[in-house]
């Protein structure tokens, strides 16, 4: 019985070595999977900034190609706008050649009639040096 009682008493004993035991062991454990962990949020860390900087990169490059685009839209503004202008000046000599033609022409419907006139004249005088 003695035995059994020294036997109880040193597992008593025994215990709390053992539990402080498993307790660094899983300390250690924990440890080592917190480091990995940490490494694991390391390299996602930098694929993620190397992934953003791809994406500055890629906006960098669109905002130049923006650039580029509006510089020559503007441009073709600039030349449809002096295009307008040139075609409104040509509408309005269009516009000051057909005045002219027009007055052109009722200068030569007025000379036609002088000249129809003319001839009924010079036909009227015939006939009247024919009848006398």
């Amino acid at each position: 019985m003695k035995l059994v009682t020294i036997a109880a008493i040193a597992a008593l004993t025994a215990t709390p070595v053992l539990a402080d035991t498993i307790a660094r062991e899983q300390a250690k454990a924990d440890l080592h999977q917190a480091k990995a962990d940490a490494g694991k949020a390391q390299m996602q860390k930098e694929d993620a900034q190397a992934e953003a900087n791809a994406a500055q990169a890629d906006a960098s490059s669109a905002q130049v190609q923006a650039n580029a685009a509006q510089s020559d839209a503007a441009t073709l503004k600039a030349q449809a706008d002096a295009t307008q202008s040139q075609a409104n000046s040509a509408q309005t000599v269009a516009s000051a050649s057909q005045a002219q033609a027009d007055s052109a022409q009722a200068r030569a419907d007025a000379a036609t009639a002088d000249r129809n006139a003319a001839i009924d004249k010079a036909d009227q005088a015939r006939a009247e040096l024919h009848g006398n």
